[in-house]
């Protein structure tokens, strides 16, 4: 399924269950300013998930890069090992670290979605749709965020085979 039509079926979602359906006994100010406050709280939790997840790929990055750095380096002091079998407990948790890094990735790639298509939603009772403005705007060419979208994906896996490369080179 496309992120598109994942979008679009969330959309769908939202229309049913984002509105309350009991009456509110308070008058159309009221109502708005609701509305206006509830808009920049949500507003501000996706901007806080955008943040969050870039801080979290800066974190596993810097942390993986280290990590293959100081693995280079022990290679170069001893290109072989003589049992194998050590290394493949440290070559399981760094491969546990890319699992995550992807999962979280992934987990926050969700979140951020879920919580652009509510703010679309609230949108559409304002007088103007900021969001899906800027999102026209910024990604006129949808190639630019796609190779976002399609590395943030990709690192893992990459730091993931030159794991197993070093591991193999170590081993034989």
């Amino acid at each position: 399924m496309t992120d598109q039509k994942q979008v679009k079926d969330t959309y769908s979602e939202n229309e049913d269950s984002l509105w309350n359906e009991n009456e509110l006994e308070i008058n159309n100010e009221q109502y708005n300013a609701m509305m206006i406050e509830q808009y920049k709280i949500h507003a501000e939790m996706s901007d806080r998930i955008s943040s969050r997840r870039t801080l979290a790929n800066v974190f596993f990055l810097t942390l993986h890069a280290l990590l293959l750095s100081a693995l280079g380096l022990s290679l170069i002091n001893n290109p072989s090992v003589s049992e194998p079998i050590l290394l493949l407990c440290p070559l399981l948790g760094l491969l546990l670290l890319c699992y995550a890094w992807w999962r979280i990735v992934q987990y926050y790639r969700r979140q951020f979605r879920g919580r652009s298509s509510v703010i679309e939603e609230i949108e559409k009772r304002l007088p103007c749709r900021l969001t899906r403005q800027s999102q026209k705007e910024a990604f006129a060419s949808p190639r630019a965020y796609n190779s976002i979208k399609r590395m943030e994906s990709i690192v893992p896996i990459l730091f993931t085979l030159l794991y197993i490369t070093c591991y193999a080179y170590a081993v034989w």
